[in-house]
Protein backbone atom coordinates (compact mmCIF):
# COMPACT_ATOMS: atom_id res chain seq x y z
CA UNK A 1 0.00 0.00 0.00
CA UNK A 2 1.56 3.38 -0.99
CA UNK A 3 -0.40 5.65 1.62
CA UNK A 4 -0.10 4.27 4.75
CA UNK A 5 -2.84 5.70 6.76
CA UNK A 6 -5.47 3.81 9.16
CA UNK A 7 -9.08 4.03 7.18
CA UNK A 8 -11.33 2.39 9.54
CA UNK A 9 -14.00 2.38 6.65
CA UNK A 10 -11.17 -0.16 4.59
CA UNK A 11 -11.14 -2.18 8.00
CA UNK A 12 -14.55 -2.91 7.62
CA UNK A 13 -14.25 -3.58 4.26
CA UNK A 14 -11.41 -6.13 4.05
CA UNK A 15 -8.14 -6.24 3.15
CA UNK A 16 -8.83 -6.44 -0.14
CA UNK A 17 -10.34 -3.13 -0.18
CA UNK A 18 -6.49 -1.66 0.48
CA UNK A 19 -4.79 -3.14 -2.36
CA UNK A 20 -4.98 -2.45 -6.30
CA UNK A 21 -7.62 -5.52 -7.53
CA UNK A 22 -10.32 -5.92 -9.51
CA UNK A 23 -12.40 -5.70 -6.69
CA UNK A 24 -10.82 -2.54 -5.00
CA UNK A 25 -11.06 -0.90 -8.76
CA UNK A 26 -14.47 -1.58 -9.30
CA UNK A 27 -15.73 -0.24 -6.26
CA UNK A 28 -13.30 3.13 -6.32
CA UNK A 29 -14.78 3.82 -9.54
CA UNK A 30 -18.10 3.19 -8.69
CA UNK A 31 -18.27 5.17 -5.69
CA UNK A 32 -16.64 8.08 -7.36
CA UNK A 33 -19.63 7.93 -10.35
CA UNK A 34 -22.20 7.59 -7.31
CA UNK A 35 -20.94 10.38 -4.84
CA UNK A 36 -20.19 12.77 -8.13
CA UNK A 37 -23.96 11.93 -9.29
CA UNK A 38 -25.55 13.27 -5.76
CA UNK A 39 -23.18 16.77 -6.13
CA UNK A 40 -23.73 16.87 -9.53
CA UNK A 41 -27.98 16.53 -8.89
CA UNK A 42 -27.78 18.65 -6.61
CA UNK A 43 -26.17 21.40 -8.98
CA UNK A 44 -27.69 21.14 -11.82
CA UNK A 45 -31.20 21.41 -10.25
CA UNK A 46 -30.80 24.57 -9.68
CA UNK A 47 -29.37 25.35 -13.31
CA UNK A 48 -25.67 25.86 -12.76
CA UNK A 49 -23.61 25.94 -15.36
CA UNK A 50 -22.26 22.39 -14.92
CA UNK A 51 -24.53 19.45 -13.92
CA UNK A 52 -24.74 16.09 -13.22
CA UNK A 53 -22.15 14.80 -16.42
CA UNK A 54 -19.23 17.37 -15.58
CA UNK A 55 -19.16 16.14 -12.22
CA UNK A 56 -19.14 12.48 -12.81
CA UNK A 57 -16.52 12.94 -15.58
CA UNK A 58 -14.40 15.26 -12.96
CA UNK A 59 -14.83 12.53 -10.63
CA UNK A 60 -13.90 9.61 -12.51
CA UNK A 61 -11.19 11.24 -14.55
CA UNK A 62 -9.15 11.82 -10.80
CA UNK A 63 -9.97 8.44 -9.31
CA UNK A 64 -8.68 6.71 -12.49
CA UNK A 65 -5.47 9.08 -12.90
CA UNK A 66 -5.47 8.21 -9.11
CA UNK A 67 -5.70 4.78 -9.46
CA UNK A 68 -2.65 4.48 -12.35
CA UNK A 69 -0.38 6.45 -9.94
CA UNK A 70 -1.00 3.95 -6.75
CA UNK A 71 -0.56 1.24 -9.69
CA UNK A 72 2.74 3.05 -10.91
CA UNK A 73 4.30 3.92 -7.46
CA UNK A 74 3.70 0.47 -6.19
CA UNK A 75 4.83 -1.63 -9.30
CA UNK A 76 7.25 0.58 -11.09
CA UNK A 77 8.99 2.77 -7.92
CA UNK A 78 7.40 5.86 -9.26
CA UNK A 79 8.09 8.64 -6.69
CA UNK A 80 5.70 11.24 -7.51
CA UNK A 81 2.23 11.16 -8.12
CA UNK A 82 2.60 13.15 -11.58
CA UNK A 83 -0.74 12.13 -13.49
CA UNK A 84 -2.51 13.29 -10.36
CA UNK A 85 -0.92 16.23 -10.07
CA UNK A 86 -1.74 16.94 -14.04
CA UNK A 87 -5.48 16.00 -13.81
CA UNK A 88 -5.28 19.15 -10.84
CA UNK A 89 -3.97 21.35 -12.62
CA UNK A 90 -5.98 20.76 -16.03
CA UNK A 91 -9.02 20.46 -13.84
CA UNK A 92 -8.26 24.09 -12.94
CA UNK A 93 -7.89 25.30 -16.01
CA UNK A 94 -10.90 23.93 -17.68
CA UNK A 95 -13.01 24.93 -15.07
CA UNK A 96 -11.49 28.36 -14.72
CA UNK A 97 -11.29 29.32 -18.55
CA UNK A 98 -14.48 27.44 -19.38
CA UNK A 99 -17.22 28.44 -16.41
CA UNK A 100 -15.48 31.25 -14.77
CA UNK A 101 -16.82 34.82 -16.54
CA UNK A 102 -17.19 38.31 -15.40
CA UNK A 103 -20.54 40.07 -15.71
CA UNK A 104 -20.97 43.48 -15.21
CA UNK A 105 -18.20 43.83 -12.37
CA UNK A 106 -19.43 40.58 -11.08
CA UNK A 107 -17.38 37.15 -11.13
CA UNK A 108 -20.07 34.49 -12.19
CA UNK A 109 -19.67 30.69 -11.51
CA UNK A 110 -16.58 30.72 -9.52
CA UNK A 111 -18.76 28.50 -6.88
CA UNK A 112 -19.15 25.89 -9.85
CA UNK A 113 -15.75 26.05 -10.89
CA UNK A 114 -14.67 25.70 -7.01
CA UNK A 115 -17.02 22.64 -6.84
CA UNK A 116 -15.69 20.70 -9.25
CA UNK A 117 -12.57 21.11 -8.35
CA UNK A 118 -13.37 19.82 -4.53
CA UNK A 119 -15.22 17.19 -6.56
CA UNK A 120 -11.64 16.24 -8.18
CA UNK A 121 -9.72 16.56 -4.87
CA UNK A 122 -12.55 13.85 -4.00
CA UNK A 123 -12.11 11.54 -6.52
CA UNK A 124 -7.73 11.66 -5.34
CA UNK A 125 -9.13 10.30 -1.87
CA UNK A 126 -11.14 7.49 -4.03
CA UNK A 127 -8.63 6.59 -6.09
CA UNK A 128 -6.19 6.51 -3.25
CA UNK A 129 -8.43 4.15 -1.17
CA UNK A 130 -8.83 6.59 1.11
CA UNK A 131 -12.56 5.71 1.95
CA UNK A 132 -12.79 7.60 5.45
CA UNK A 133 -11.61 10.70 4.00
CA UNK A 134 -13.96 10.64 1.04
CA UNK A 135 -16.88 10.02 3.42
CA UNK A 136 -15.80 12.83 6.06
CA UNK A 137 -15.02 15.13 2.72
CA UNK A 138 -18.76 14.12 0.96
CA UNK A 139 -20.28 14.77 4.08
CA UNK A 140 -19.26 18.28 4.49
CA UNK A 141 -19.43 18.82 0.69
CA UNK A 142 -22.91 19.94 0.18
CA UNK A 143 -23.22 21.62 3.13
CA UNK A 144 -20.45 23.87 1.97
CA UNK A 145 -21.95 24.24 -1.59
CA UNK A 146 -25.71 25.43 -0.14
CA UNK A 147 -23.58 28.12 2.34
CA UNK A 148 -21.85 29.42 -0.46
CA UNK A 149 -24.31 29.60 -2.90
CA UNK A 150 -26.67 31.27 -0.38
CA UNK A 151 -29.22 29.04 -0.23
Amino acid sequence: MIFAMHDPLADLLGEWSRGLNTGSVLLRIALAVLLASVIGCERSSKRHSAGLRTFVLVSFASTVSMLLDVYLMSNFGARLPILSAATVIAAALVSGNAILFISRSQIKGLTTSTGLWACSILGFAIGAGLYTVTGIVFLFFPVHSRVLSGV
